[in-house]
């Protein structure tokens, strides 16, 4: 019996992901980094006949990137759905050399794609094109809105630390002061021992303005520094929970799980 060759694993690598173009493209995407970069570089070595060439070949690798997305483009009952999908390669072709780097993506998608599954379909890699656009567009913009919240937080803690708390909360109690007595008083009947005494002859009187000195203490002691002081740094520590809790949500992105309390 003739032995059939057995064919080594780490030799049986699964079909590229995509199309040839894909890498085709990608290839002259990075070449034209490559030139550009380069150019910036030695710009004084290579001359005005450098510079041209790499604007040429820049020119040319957009052409082509441009052409292969209207292309794509064309063929989809969706196109302005198709084109926010795939804004990354719309934004590379525009003109500006910084931008070339995100018609790489397009390398990244790949990537992704053949480290999974190995192979790419057209349902799999139009998924895969929705995930990476959402989460690169999302952290964009997150990143953003958490940056602006971050900046509030530490506005409001510069306000907050320098309010008089004192003052406050004696305008406030001049306001409620009858309310407040009257919670107290309800307060202290409730009592078993407040109740019976004010059930005796003529300590109800008594008993009531126990309520209205029980309440001015009250009053008075929320109203003195240290009880700014105390306000103070409850302000702080819920400013620095805050703080802490929105700098744990870039972890959150990447992970997609909340990252465990310490």
């Amino acid at each position: 019996m003739n032995a059939r060759p057995k064919t080594s694993r780490w030799f049986n690598f699964p079909p590229l992901p995509g199309r040839k173009r894909d890498y085709y493209l990608l290839f002259f995407a990075a070449l034209d980094i490559v030139i550009l970069q380069l150019t910036q570089s030695f710009d004084v070595v290579l001359g005005r006949t450098g510079r041209f060439v790499a604007i040429g070949f820049d020119v040319f690798v957009m052409t082509l990137w441009g052409l292969d997305l209207i292309s794509r483009t064309y063929n989809q009952e969706n196109k302005l759905e198709y084109l926010k999908r795939h804004w990354y390669e719309v934004a590379g072709i525009v003109p500006f050399q910084i931008l070339r780097f995100l018609l790489l993506l397009r390398g990244v998608k790949l990537a992704i794609a053949y480290y999974k599954l190995g192979r790419a379909d057209e349902q799999f890699s139009r998924s895969l094109t929705r995930e990476i656009t959402f989460r690169f567009r999302d952290v964009i913009v997150d990143t953003i809105a958490d940056a602006v919240f971050l900046q509030s937080l530490r506005r409001v803690e510069e306000v907050m630390v320098r309010l008089n708390y004192a003052d406050l909360a004696r305008k406030a109690f001049q306001n409620h002061q009858k309310e407040l007595n009257e919670a107290v008083k309800r307060s202290l009947l409730s009592k078993s021992m407040m109740g019976e005494l004010a059930r005796v002859p003529f300590m109800q009187g008594f008993v009531e303005r126990t309520g209205d000195d029980v309440s001015m203490v009250i009053s008075e002691i929320l109203e003195t520094e240290v009880s700014g002081e105390i306000m103070k740094e409850i302000t702080r520590g819920i400013l620095a929970e805050m703080y802490e809790r929105v700098q744990r949500l870039d972890v959150e992105r990447i992970t997609g799980e909340p990252e465990d309390e310490k």
